[in-house]
């Protein structure tokens, strides 16, 4: 086979970001997704502004680090990809030398897991530095390997602007991106020579010690000798060599991972779980310990679930609407970092915790069209049916119908009882 930088020119899709329409995902989605997938018209999600976040501003997260407070799990195959850019050698031995590296990817050790859990109980997730991502570069809040990073953080948005539809919809996708990330990384690992199976029974045989396996830097130097066995030493090239069989490949991913069995240690996943100090007991499913082992679930009755969860982020219910009582619209201040973000935007949209308190607990930038739009449903509830849609002064307006569907999921717009 040849040699992964051999198969690919520098402008390959593989090495791009894949573009749809205000989003970017890893390039290798264009492959390993259903043809459909580019197809559809996902939702902007404003709110959830890396480079201005909301988290920060009302909430209390750091601004340097914000959500990367997290130890993401990246198959193999995709930081071979990644080791092709030019800081990307130096990117996968920094991952050896903290032992955050296992022959499926980067993958969070035990003790890190359980510092994890520790910040969520204490409600210091974006505020500690105790996880923190590796790949984010604190100096420009970007991260490293961004159109390489897997499909946790190419779906997460702290605040969707469908509220709990699409919080739904981009649940579904992230499961569905996961599992094919999983199985194409272990189906790439076996066509590289690797020994899953080998690999699997070493994790069985680490279950009982698994308070030793690891630190809260990583995982522990003993461990990873067992774990990558033969290829102790060769990680990168590895990487490089599962990243080849996915490119030599990539037109039939999707049936690869349709296809391909999915592996895993259940004695070191219920070990996992039984080493959660009893403090922390509320953040894991004890019924984790009784599960019993079972077949993936296909990426094809996935794709389904995420179909039927995107079809419902554009319904609009019945019943009249009306604008909310905690709801102000004055013109953009652009008086401080958020507002300047939005200087592009002529208002603001502004929610408080109540009406008649003084207390923000949002804020949204709107254009004059949009602002026009909402100040109809000021002093009068309207019906969002097919008459409002077709209403003639609200015909240059466009993706009219969305803009209404995410309103009322943000209940900036909310029902009114007629009498």
């Amino acid at each position: 086979m040849l040699q992964l930088h051999q198969m690919l020119q520098p402008d390959d899709p593989m090495l791009q970001a894949l573009r749809i329409g205000p989003h970017q995902f890893p390039g290798i989605w264009a492959f390993m997704m259903p043809r459909e997938f580019t197809a559809l018209k996902f939702p902007e999600e404003r709110r959830a502004t890396c480079m201005n976040c909301p988290k920060s501003c009302y909430e209390g997260f750091k601004p340097d680090y914000r959500c990367c407070t997290y130890l993401p799990r990246v198959p193999a195959f995709l930081l071979g990809l990644a080791s092709l850019s030019p800081k990307g050698p130096a990117m996968v031995q920094g991952l050896l030398d903290r032992g955050l590296l296992l022959p499926e990817g980067m993958h969070y050790a035990p003790a890190q897991w359980i510092d994890y859990l520790d910040d969520l109980e204490h409600d210091r997730f974006g505020q500690s530095e105790k996880v923190l991502c590796p790949h984010l570069e604190r100096s420009t809040g970007y991260c490293t390997i961004h159109a390489f990073r897997n499909a946790v953080c190419s779906t997460f948005f702290c605040l969707k602007d469908h509220g709990d539809p699409g919080d739904n919809f981009w649940g579904k996708v992230q499961t569905l991106g996961s599992q094919l990330e999983m199985g194409l990384g272990q189906w790439a690992l076996e066509q590289a020579g690797f020994d899953l199976n080998a690999y699997f029974k070493t994790f069985d045989r680490l279950a009982p010690r698994i308070n030793k396996v690891s630190s809260r830097e990583g995982w522990q130097d003993e461990a990873l000798q067992e774990l990558w066995g033969d290829w102790f030493g060769r990680e990168l090239e590895l990487m490089q060599a599962s990243a080849a069989a996915v490119v030599q490949h990539r037109d039939k991913l999707w049936e690869i991972a349709n296809t391909y069995p999915i592996r895993e240690s259940h004695a070191f996943d219920k070990a996992m779980v039984r080493a959660v100090p009893r403090r922390l007991k509320d953040q894991v499913d004890p019924e984790d310990l009784d599960a019993e082992p079972g077949d993936a679930a296909k990426p094809r009755d996935l794709w389904q679930h995420c179909l039927k969860s995107y079809a419902k982020l554009w319904d609009l219910p019945e019943g009249y609407f009306a604008l909310a009582s905690r709801i102000d619209i004055a013109l953009n201040p652009r008086n401080d970092d958020e507002s300047q973000f939005y200087k592009d935007m002529d208002f603001c949209l502004t929610v408080f915790v109540r009406k008649d308190s003084k207390t923000v607990d949002w804020r949204l930038f709107i254009t004059s069209a949009q602002r026009e739009i909402l100040e109809l449903f000021r002093f009068e509830a309207h019906q969002l049916d097919w008459r409002f849609l077709l209403r003639e002064d609200l015909q240059t307006f466009p993706g009219l119908k969305e803009f209404l569907a995410e309103m009322v999921t943000q209940k900036i717009l909310v029902k009114r009882v007629l009498h």
